[in-house]
């Protein structure tokens, strides 16, 4: 009997509602999902021609140790989310979330924290939620990246130097996660001062729990000695149906109980040593946490006990583990039963990344990225499209009918069908105005004088209105790690943002909204500070004073910049009797040198103390309690 037409058209329409409906699949999270499995129940594009590709830069991430490159991977290349026709993406240097065009690769919009975004965002159609190193959780828009809500997760304001950084003392760096309409987020690196967990409703950030009581904790260490310690997230956090995995950095995952946020276990000593790692994905039965390179062990999600099972960071879906490994020299992708038996392989290169979408594999190699089709019934797996690649790809994601792709050295392009009529979308962008760069040449001498009074390198912090022609003349030349603008006129901040961004300095000079009397920098890290004092403001003794306690010794500057009643000001500071403090009066103002070394403290000159290796200080000026000013930095590679 002949087809009826009607019904052939009837189910070529439905076919292709199906397929427009895998099409559409999100790749909302960092691996596609809240276990980080690596699968998009979507569908790969019919075609894989080269519609875009955007060189972003390569990253810097935090840890420069090589010992812990392949494990504290958090940072190392963009990771990159699609929601809708919107890829998102963290920049770690110039500290915002940024959204592009999937059609054009053109962006859209930029979201900025306080200090860089190091971990990858999470989507839904409602917001773009991104922790940052300033403490906050965000909630931005996805069409405009206006904000929806922020959370603060740290107890407090206080800053600290971060990976050569201006950070919050409790970095979030637990990574979020949302699942069930809760979003899991976790702020501060550093167990003795406190880590902090929390859970809230991704709608409109309200606390559904918080656990703060896991930082100190007396337990056996990866050498079975105990001591106090705890959990120090750093990594994307994983939400299965009923737990909550913290990635420890190099330690291997603490288990909670997502629906109250109780620990349940943190076996740190049991992995032993060598096991753990920023990357921690999970099914229902097992999590997988890095051993070294991109090798993961496989641990029992219902106990922490490890297994024999070491895959490469697997991609896990129904039961079956696959995983891209070497073997004799030559490259397999590998398919493993729930049992963790090998059932099949194939020859193909799946070194830089691997994923799952749909019925198909897509494996990232050196030379090449190869789409794999699984076996049937009737068929074997076999590689059924290639695409050549210039430079080895580190990161697969798939979503929006494209394949995209990131490279280490920070290119982003997307790969799908050129039939398709792009989308031509305005940019906003802003009129930027050359007048300050312009007015600051007249500024230089200025600066000069007020730079030559001290060591200009470190950091540097200026207080005051980001419309400044001082200012503005000295980010034109500025010689410092960082150069942190504090204003308290938000509007003011955010377009500086905007127009360092655009002229890619932002992150060498970052600008925040706060002030001087309620500034809580770090102690002794400010190599110069500058605060503005003007005829109608007066001179603010108190503010000085709280700023003074941030200027480093051995010649760190506070420069009080004033045209009117210097020798007044100089005497008010005189007044205020500021420890090891000389106090000069120019033509700009006042400044104020912290001279020498701090009093009470003491020198430790050999590497047990003193010539007679007695492991003993004379310095009196170290009493408790005590927090961190600074971690990161200087690397030890020489030592």
């Amino acid at each position: 009997m002949a087809p009826n037409g009607s019904l052939i058209a009837f189910v070529l329409l439905i076919s292709s509602l199906l397929r427009s409906a895998a099409v559409a699949e999100d790749w909302p999270m960092w691996r596609g999902n809240a276990q980080r499995t690596a699968v998009s129940a979507g569908a790969l594009p019919a075609e894989f021609n080269l519609l875009w590709q955007k060189n972003l830069q390569p990253r810097n991430q935090a840890w420069d140790d090589p010992l812990n490159l392949d494990l504290m991977t958090y940072d190392r290349v963009f990771e990159p989310i699609v929601v809708g026709d919107r890829l998102f993406l963290s920049f770690n240097d110039r500290d915002k979330v940024s959204a592009f065009d999937t059609d054009t690769g053109q962006e859209l919009w930029s979201a900025f924290a306080d200090a860089p975004v190091r971990l990858p965002p999470v989507g839904t159609s409602k917001g773009i939620y991104f922790c940052s190193d300033d403490g906050f959780l965000y909630c931005v828009q996805p069409d405009t990246g206006k904000l929806r809500w922020k959370f603060d997760g740290a107890p407090n304001r206080q800053q600290a130097i971060g990976n050569r950084r201006l950070t919050s003392a409790w970095p979030a760096r637990g990574g979020p996660v949302i699942r069930d309409g809760t979003i899991y987020f976790a702020a501060s690196i550093w167990p003795f001062m406190g880590t902090f967990l929390y859970a809230l409703d991704a709608d409109s950030g309200e606390v559904a729990w918080l656990n703060d009581r896991t930082g100190s904790q007396y337990i056996k260490q990866p050498h079975s000695a105990p001591s106090f310690a705890g959990v120090a997230p750093q990594g994307a956090l994983v939400a299965t149906e009923k737990f909550l995995l913290v990635p420890g950095g190099r330690s291997v995952p603490a288990v909670f109980n997502r629906s109250d946020g109780s620990l349940r276990y943190f076996e740190i000593n049991a992995a032993g040593k060598g096991i753990g790692g920023s990357f921690v994905s999970a099914d229902e039965t097992h999590y997988y946490v890095h051993t070294r390179k991109k090798g993961t062990r496989a641990f029992r999600l219902s106990t922490g006990l490890k297994t024999s099972f070491t895959p490469t960071e697997p991609v896990l879906h129904n039961g079956k583990i696959y995983s891209a490994e070497t073997d004799g020299g030559k490259s397999f992708v590998r398919a493993y039963s729930k049992a963790q038996e090998r059932i099949w392989e194939i020859e193909a290169d799946g070194s830089g990344d691997l994923i799952l979408v749909g019925d198909h594999l897509v494996a990232a190699g050196q030379k090449a990225i190869s789409v794999i089709a699984l076996p049937s019934e009737s068929e074997a797996a076999k590689i059924v499209s290639k695409i050549a690649t210039e430079e080895p790809v580190q990161r697969l994601v798939a979503a929006d009918d494209k394949l995209f792709t990131v490279t280490a050295d920070g290119n982003v392009a997307a790969y799908g069908r050129t039939e398709k009529s792009l989308k031509s979308v305005a940019a906003k962008s802003e009129t930027l105005s050359d007048d300050r760069q312009k007015k600051s040449a007249g500024r230089e001498k200025v600066i000069s004088d007020l730079l030559a009074l001290g060591d200009p390198s470190g950091y540097a912090f200026w207080f005051g209105e980001c419309d400044n022609d001082h200012l503005a003349a000295l980010i034109a030349r500025s010689p410092f790690e960082q150069l942190a603008i504090i204003d308290e006129d938000s509007e003011s901040v955010n377009r500086m943002r905007r127009e360092l961004d655009h002229k890619h300095k932002y992150g060498k000079v970052t600008a925040h909204v706060g002030t001087a009397t309620e500034s809580m920098l770090p102690s002794y890290v400010g190599n110069m500070i500058f605060t503005q004092s003007s005829e109608a403001g007066g001179f603010d003794a108190s503010a000085v004073q709280r700023l003074y306690s941030a200027v480093r010794p051995y010649g760190g500057v506070l420069h009080v910049l004033t045209q009117h009643d210097r020798e007044q000001i100089a005497a008010q500071i005189e007044a205020l009797e500021l420890e090891q403090a000389e106090v000069k009066v120019h033509s700009h103002g006042v400044s104020v040198i912290r001279v020498g070394a701090l009093p009470g403290s003491a020198d430790w000159t050999h590497q047990y103390g003193d010539v007679a290796n007695s492991i003993k200080s004379d310095d009196r000026r170290v009493k408790l309690p005590l927090g961190v000013l600074w971690f990161g930095g200087s690397s030890n590679m020489d030592v």
